[in-house]
């Protein structure tokens, strides 16, 4: 039976690594993108509960008056 070449089998495996490495790259950039979308989006939504807020308060008050 023929050894098979370590050369050819070295490179194989550090081509793989440099594969799942790429790819663990590229799920992490996506992980960090859609992290700052959630930021972007808390951000928003508590802003317009504040908006929303002020609103019912005016109404509140208005109402309050009659």
């Amino acid at each position: 039976m023929e050894q098979p070449n370590k050369d050819y089998i070295n490179h194989s495996l550090v081509n793989q690594i440099a594969e799942s490495s790429m790819k663990i790259a590229e799920r992490d950039a996506m992980i960090t993108e859609q992290h700052q979308k959630i930021k972007e989006l808390e951000k928003e939504l508590e802003e317009l509960r504040q908006e929303q807020m002020k609103e019912m308060d005016k109404e509140a008050k208005s109402n309050a008056k009659k």
